[in-house]
């Protein structure tokens, strides 16, 4: 009969003890595993120490930790400060745990101020640009290449350096989801830098890799940090020299010159990342210095819309080779058709002019949304944008008071590997047309004031 109580520890001991058929690490967790998806082992039940199931089973401590931790990873168990080791349920598929609560948190609010999105800024008009896709005499060739010349061709003034190697991906996440995926392994460590994109650290979780974060400064990642974190062999370093999500701030040719200094000897690939990379000119990179291990991304679906997503990667040829190669064992190669479609949008006189006026209006609301902050008194770093990065006095107190009144923010541990001792929330600096100063108000008043003091907003004014 299933049982439905939870067990205690002795119950569990006899039953683990009556399936186990062999006293290894994998056998221990395939056995468990089975037990919690048969339901004979609920729920909340108490597992034995790891010192009294060795003793029993007659198993090394280590071998019996490793299946715990195996087991940890998929959820099936948790162990708790003074609360011993319980089981929690049958295991739960993988997920990027950061994405789905910032997806979950935002689907139901009706204003939107946690993610990059255009906000209600108008939509590009991409009818041009599907239309001279579709009359383009390579389309419904079977074999695909990594991008197209008319790609190329349209993204190279925007790259920072002369390459020859490039690759085209369903947007910026899939193009550093290939390229972890491709070079990290679990147990690896990788550097990045802190504050990062959240969904890196997805990512990595989902490799098991560790991330070895190094905080960005005033002018790029910290570089004695970074000299630090050398030391643990990382396998890869992540960074955005050019516009950092979430903090918005860049990296300087000062620090180009001596982060490739520190890095000349090192054999690992460095990926960059640059999000929106219309918004800064020049974009700076480590390209010139490091030829034959920087792969630089840029990513475009900000200026040109969410079903237009197509980033770029460019840079040493092994690693994008690599990541190539990896694509060819699916058919997840970008579809001609929007690859030049973004080449159109990034290089038609009228697609530029629209995207150079959106780009002038995301800058106005955005220096006027970070001047309301700043005259309701919050301290930030000037950055060019999207982003804002603020700090707050409590990140958990400020989503849940802003959530009352249908505002989302994003809290700072969304983007950190690490607790950081000043709390933040990101800020989509773009994403409202006017109303910055009411709204910069409502959050000073999330940010300072007990909850029952804070008065409904003025939601047209918002």
């Amino acid at each position: 009969m299933t049982a439905t109580e939870p067990l205690d520890s002795q119950q569990c001991m006899r039953l683990i003890q009556s399936r186990l058929t062999l006293r290894t690490s994998n056998a221990l967790s395939r056995a468990i595993l089975d037990l919690v998806g048969s339901g004979d082992l609920p729920a909340q039940s108490q597992l034995p120490t790891v010192r009294d199931l060795a003793m029993e089973l007659g198993m090394s401590k280590s071998a019996i930790a490793q299946a715990w931790s195996s087991l940890s990873a998929r959820s099936v168990i948790e162990t708790r400060r003074r609360g011993g080791t319980v089981v929690l349920g049958p295991p739960q598929p993988p997920r990027a745990r950061r994405f789905d609560s910032m997806v979950r948190t935002s689907s139901t609010m009706p204003i939107d101020l946690g993610n990059l999105l255009a906000g209600q800024l108008p939509p590009p008009d991409l009818a041009p640009a599907l239309a001279y896709a579709i009359s383009n005499s390579a389309l419904h060739n079977a074999f695909a290449a990594p991008a197209t010349p008319e790609l190329i061709a349209a993204v190279q003034p925007h790259w920072p350096f002369p390459v020859d190697r490039f690759l085209a991906t369903h947007g910026i996440i899939d193009a550093l989801e290939l390229a972890l995926t491709s070079i990290a392994r679990p147990g690896d460590r990788v550097i990045i830098e802190s504050p990062s994109q959240a969904r890196v650290l997805d990512i990595l979780e989902s490799i098991g890799a560790s991330a070895i974060p190094v905080d960005y400064g005033h002018d790029g990642p910290d570089l004695e940090q970074l000299r630090l974190a050398l030391i643990s062999k990382p396998s890869a370093m992540i960074y955005q020299p050019n516009g950092n999500v979430p903090s918005g701030r860049s990296v300087n040719d000062a620090w180009i010159e001596a982060a490739a200094a520190l890095l000349r000897d090192e054999a690992f690939p460095i990926i960059e990342v640059s999000q929106t990379p219309l918004m800064r000119s020049p974009q700076r990179s480590l390209t010139a210095h490091l030829p034959d291990r920087v792969v630089h991304m840029q990513g475009y679906n900000f200026f040109f819309g969410a079903d237009l997503r197509v980033a770029v990667s460019g840079g040493a040829a092994e690693y994008i080779d690599l990541m190539w190669m990896r694509l060819t064992y699916s058919s997840r190669w970008v579809s001609r058709i929007l690859q030049l479609a973004l080449a159109y949008q990034l290089t038609d006189a009228d697609a530029v002019r629209r995207t150079d006026q959106f780009i002038a209006e995301c800058r106005r609301r955005h220096a006027e949304f970070s001047a309301a902050l700043m005259d309701a008194g919050f301290v930030l770093t000037p950055t060019e944008g999207p982003h804002i990065w603020l700090p707050v006095p409590d990140e958990h107190s400020v989503c849940t008071r802003l959530s009352r009144y249908g505002v989302v923010v994003h809290p700072g541990s969304f983007f950190e590997a690490r607790s950081s001792r000043q709390h933040h929330v990101h800020i989509n600096g773009t994403a409202l047309p006017n109303g910055m100063q009411a709204m910069a108000q409502m959050i000073a008043r999330a940010c300072h004031l007990p909850l029952k003091a804070i008065e409904e907003p003025d939601r047209d004014r918002v």
